[in-house]
């Protein structure tokens, strides 16, 4: 028969455990990106793939955008810790990732179909890349996130 000790003692390690999970939902969280420069990076790669076809001569400027967010990156990465790399999993590349990395390359390919000539038509593509973008790189990070999770989870047993 259980006394009443070995069920606290039972509650206990059940708020530790909660209490680790919740702490390594935490670092694998905070040492990603900021959510603010994924977003803007896909906000900025849906204008530029849009210009890019619309108006190729003047879409050329509008790649310089990205020298802005890469100084960004830089000194975000520098504040924080660095991610536990994960090349010898598997589970990565045979999980969602992978699924969401590759319906990404294949909708940016069908977008390349949709030719906007006019400006309304030219924002409405910029709105649906970066609505469906946007979408799967929210889907990819929290697939990576997981596997992160997982793949410590597992070198600590």
């Amino acid at each position: 028969m259980a006394s009443s000790g070995d069920f606290m003692d039972g509650q206990h390690a059940a708020k530790l455990l909660q209490s680790a999970e919740q702490h390594s939902q935490q670092m694998v969280q905070t040492s990603g990106s900021p959510r603010g420069f994924t977003t803007t990076l896909v906000a900025v790669s849906a204008v530029v793939l849009t210009l890019f076809q619309a108006y190729p001569p003047q879409a050329f400027w509008t790649a310089l955008l990205y020298i802005p967010l890469i100084l960004w990156y830089v000194l975000a990465r520098r504040r924080r810790a660095k991610p536990r790399t994960l090349a010898d999993t598997p589970s990565l590349l045979a999980s969602a990732y992978a699924g969401y990395f590759f319906l990404g390359i294949l909708l940016v390919n069908c977008l390349r179909f949709w030719e906007a000539a006019q400006a309304e038509e030219v924002v409405a593509k910029i709105l649906v890349t970066f609505i469906s973008c946007m979408f799967l790189v929210a889907k990819m990070q929290a697939a990576y996130n997981m596997a992160r999770l997982e793949d410590g989870n597992d070198q600590v047993f």
